[in-house]
């Protein structure tokens, strides 16, 4: 790697890194909370997509992500770290998306998930329910059949939220 691109990666990096304070920022201002941050295209034209969402039951609104979209394109236009012309995409992380890291437990606790395991617990390796906690190592779910269950993490091929029609 040369230095031309060392540099323009260090930039990239510090770009992104401001950007993630001043959505979390938004976020914050919100009552909701920044789950991803990705920023993709040129120095000419970024492309910035924020995800997020709120902790328990009640997911994020349509005015949420308005709501954090406007605050935080004022903070950018402000700071004028980007370029005028940018698009700035404020949605849901969605609820097909995995639950990967111990603040989207967190995040979905009071909510119904689906949870599949590599081995059985309780005699079981799919679960339908309500997560009711998270306890650092294992979930918590009351399932729809067999009650209360904690699965340990090391144990879950994929878990998320349950989408009902």
């Amino acid at each position: 790697m040369g230095a031309a691109e060392t540099t323009q990666d260090h930039r990239h990096e510090s770009l992104v890194e401001q950007l993630r304070s001043l959505a979390a920022e938004a976020a914050r201002q919100s009552a909701v909370e920044l789950v991803e941050l990705h920023v993709a295209g040129s120095s000419r034209s970024r492309r910035v997509r924020v995800d997020i969402d709120r902790a328990g039951p009640r997911s994020v609104t349509l005015a949420d992500c308005q709501a954090v979209s406007l605050a935080l394109g004022q903070a950018i236009d402000e700071a004028g770290i980007l370029p005028t012309e940018y698009v700035l995409d404020v949605s849901s992380p969605g609820l097909d998306r995995p639950i990967r890291s111990a603040d989207d437990a967190r995040r979905n606790v009071g909510r119904r998930i689906v949870v599949t395991t590599s081995l059985p617990v309780d005699g079981h390796r799919e679960f339908h329910g309500l997560l009711c906690d998270f306890c650092g190592d294992a979930l918590r779910v009351d399932d729809d059949q067999a009650g209360e269950v904690r699965i340990p993490l090391d144990c879950i091929v994929i878990a998320r939220q349950e989408v009902a029609f």
